[in-house]
């Protein structure tokens, strides 16, 4: 009889701890936690890289997860842990310093055209070095960008074909239904390569 009552107070107290938690302000935050405008927020790069998005970009804006198209939105949310569709930052050059990728789409007619950047610290300098740069034309909702581990699509063959000493690249995700493709940006003899890659 002890030990019916005992497992009831468990059940009892798991249920109440439930209810608590359902009520509280921290499941949905959880739930939340990477939608809203907050999540491609520019303000979450570097000063620099803000600076020379605003002067040298300034008819573009990140790419944002209202502006992917539902065939991308639906690939980019399986991604984990979800980023923000525009950003990636890692150590995509070397093991001791971030680089900042960002996929710019126009203000006005976002589906028209896109371009990805890189920004990588100058050494010993407060300022940032666009290294990567590609662009596109029409379709750009259908493009996401995902940092990746680069051993998750290299071997160490290809790693030593690639000439790839880094362990963090970029993935740049085409989701439109005929053209479906990615491609893995690397840094490689000082300078970003791509690769097609199945993905």
């Amino acid at each position: 009889m002890r030990m019916l009552a005992a497992t009831f107070s468990l059940m009892f107290l798991f249920a109440a701890v439930l209810a608590f938690a359902r009520q509280g302000s921290s499941l949905p935050a959880l739930a939340n936690l990477n939608e809203g405008p907050d999540v491609c927020k520019v303000e979450s790069l570097p000063a620099e890289v803000q600076r020379r998005l605003k002067e040298e970009f300034g008819s573009w804006r990140v790419q944002e997860p209202t502006d992917l198209s539902p065939r991308a939105h639906e690939r980019w949310e399986s991604e984990k842990p979800l980023a923000c569709p525009g950003i990636a930052m890692g150590r995509f050059e070397n093991a001791k310093t971030l680089s900042y990728a960002v996929l710019l789409i126009p203000k006005d007619h976002a589906d028209t055209g896109y371009k990805f950047l890189v920004f990588s610290p100058n050494a010993g300098q407060p300022s940032y070095e666009l290294g990567a740069v590609d662009s596109g034309g029409g379709g750009a909702a259908n493009f996401f960008i995902y940092r990746i581990q680069i051993g998750k699509f290299f071997d160490e063959r290809s790693k030593k074909k690639f000439r790839v000493h880094t362990s963090e690249g970029i993935l740049l995700v085409d989701s439109a239904e005929k053209e479906y493709g990615a491609e893995v940006y690397f840094w490689s003899v000082g300078s970003y390569q791509h690769q097609p890659v199945d993905y």
